[in-house]
């Protein structure tokens, strides 16, 4: 029997395109890869079911999908997670052409694909979860008979604010509010994948009960990744008004993460107080911060074999380290390249000659339109670099930029930096929580 966790495509891992069929429009959503990793990690098979009428109205063919599927999950495994299964219905009633022009089974709300899927590997329904943005996504997983969440991203937000509207005592940002009526069914809004993940490790605590399960809160502390979610969330209850960019907060963790995981380096760059904040956060990853940090046992005897005398007192000093480095504190390399070239690529060209594939810039800029920054982002995507904003306002050009946007919700600079400290701090923590056990 397999725990299943059946997704629509559209509007629910990627963004919506009219007719999507090609692999250059392909856009992943925010925190939609760290959703299907979290199920990968926890022993879910993952499987899409999509109708695809692009194909019945012969838009594209059958193999134009298949290349997309096979090209989505190319992009979800370089990001550490995968899909299991592919599902999609081809046909349309009214609109299609040819064989494709009939009233299958297939086609959500029906259930022709779940049945498909549960051909394959038997679907172990109490524990099994269906993911849209659609009613008719839910009200084919309800059929099925699986729980059943509502995505706010796609047509999710739009759709569940029009039913509310009819119960003004219901809460569409407190993703906790259900309808299970035949039109409507639902157990769970989430506003992206990510909070619907977590809302189904929850019932899986409670026996895959969603009535029993909470809404929100941490996981229990038996899973790995339950640390770093609770430092996040003291630091929304020590600074509430950052609670409305806490997933932006989590999706630079997981990039951060998943950079450290694959042997990475993080490079930060700033100016001005954000230079102090960049030096700053380099001193918190490179040494310990709130916890001992050990040398491994291995690297310990090869220092005692390099120096029998020095290596031991280096073994009992060392502390772990998370490779990053501060642009900012280069002054020779800074001015050379100030006085022979151009001051506001100085970043950039130490992104250049640091950065490789698979490491994370961090820029910080509270107005988020710092040139030198913005430089050094474009030089970090083409070297294949993942890249973080730290901002405020509205976030800037580098809010666009960036791969994840931490835009603080504040508009002068001395406040915008007095938030950018704590979290950063708290990046810092929840990074060595998770790399440095107890």
């Amino acid at each position: 029997m397999c725990k299943t966790v059946f997704l629509d495509r559209d509007g629910t891992i990627n963004e919506e395109v009219n007719y999507l069929h090609r692999p250059e429009d392909l856009k992943l959503l925010p925190m939609a890869a760290e959703a299907i990793r979290l199920w990968n990690d926890h022993g879910f098979r993952v499987v899409v079911v999509t109708n695809q009428a692009g194909v019945a109205r012969g838009y594209y063919q059958e193999a134009d999908v298949e290349k997309l599927h096979q090209y989505m999950n190319q992009i979800l495994k370089e990001k550490g997670a995968h899909i299991d299964a592919f599902y999609y219905c081809p046909h349309h009633p009214e609109h299609g052409i040819g064989p494709y022009k009939i009233k299958c089974h297939c086609r959500k709300p029906d259930t022709g694909m779940f049945e498909a899927a549960e051909r394959d590997c038997p679907v172990d329904k109490a524990h099994s979860y269906m993911v849209g943005d659609k009613w008719l996504d839910t009200q084919a997983g309800a059929r099925f008979g699986v729980h059943t969440a509502l995505v706010g991203t796609g047509y999710g937000r739009e759709l569940y604010e029009e039913v509310l509207r009819g119960h003004p005592h219901r809460n569409p940002d407190g993703g906790q509010e259900s309808r299970s009526d035949a039109e409507h069914p639902m157990e769970f809004f989430g506003n992206t994948l990510y909070d619907v993940a977590l809302w189904t490790l929850r019932c899986e605590e409670y026996g895959g009960s969603a009535a029993k399960a909470p809404a929100s809160g941490s996981l229990r502390r038996n899973k790995a990744m339950t640390e770093p979610i609770n430092q996040l969330k003291l630091l929304i209850q020590r600074y509430p008004q950052l609670a409305p960019i806490e997933q932006q907060i989590h999706q630079a963790y997981e990039i951060l993460e998943q950079c450290y995981e694959r042997g990475g380096k993080l490079l930060v760059a700033g100016n001005g107080g954000s230079c102090a904040d960049s030096e700053h956060m380099v001193g918190e990853l490179m040494k310990g911060f709130c916890r001992k940090r050990p040398v491994p046992e291995a690297f310990e005897k090869r220092l005692a074999e390099a120096d029998p005398v020095l290596g031991p007192e280096l073994a009992a000093k060392l502390q772990g380290a998370l490779p990053a480095i501060a642009l900012t504190g280069h002054p020779a390399l800074s001015t050379a390249y100030l006085n022979d070239v151009d001051g506001l690529l100085t970043f950039a060209q130490q992104v250049y000659g640091y950065g490789t594939e698979g490491d994370v810039l961090l820029g910080i800029s509270t107005s988020g339109n710092s040139k030198n920054i913005l430089y050094a982002m474009t030089a970090a995507r083409a070297k294949g670099m993942k890249t973080i904003g730290l901002t405020g306002r509205d976030g800037g050009a580098l809010g666009r930029a960036a791969d994840a946007a931490i835009i603080v919700p504040e508009q002068e600079t001395y406040w915008i930096q007095e938030l950018h400290l704590p979290i950063y701090h708290t990046l810092c923590l929840m990074l060595e929580e998770h790399f440095f056990p107890v």
